[in-house]
């Protein structure tokens, strides 16, 4: 995983993770379906030994298992990675609620909103160097 810069890049691998994640589990059911491993719906037996049954595509058994660890490991690793940048972003979000008044709308424009100090000293009314000096003291909590 590449190096978070701020909140917002934060949020949005988090969205990134999460849409992955989805698609792994489309591919899950797709192989379940392929293999027919969620049971026969007209037919009485299904041969696994053979990859196709009455001209419609199937997975053979083994093949089907074999694909479907590799993605449930995928599933896990994604999970355990959204986790972790969804504790990350918590921490974040405590640490800047702890901050008040002037210090609190700075770290809030710098991390969360990700704008530059030149940009939230034209916004706020302060001298970039003032707005400098309160960045400093409110260092990244990421």
């Amino acid at each position: 995983m590449e190096i978070i810069k701020s909140y917002k890049d934060l949020c949005e691998e988090i969205e990134i993770w999460k849409e992955r994640l989805k698609t792994y589990e489309i591919q899950l059911k797709a192989i379940v379906k392929l293999a027919k491993l969620d049971g026969p719906s007209d037919i009485t037996a299904i041969d696994y030994s053979k990859p196709y049954v009455d001209g419609t595509r199937q997975i053979g058994f083994e093949e089907a298992l074999e694909m479907l660890h590799k993605i449930e490991s995928h599933i896990y690793l994604h999970k355990e990675a959204i986790a972790n940048m969804e504790k990350s972003k918590k921490k974040i979000e405590e640490e800047i609620k702890k901050l008040e008044g002037l210090d609190k709308k700075v770290v809030y424009m710098r991390d969360i909103e990700g704008k530059t100090l030149k940009e939230i000293a034209d916004e706020l009314g302060y001298s970039e160097i003032y707005i400098k000096k309160i960045s400093a003291r409110n260092k990244r909590v990421y």
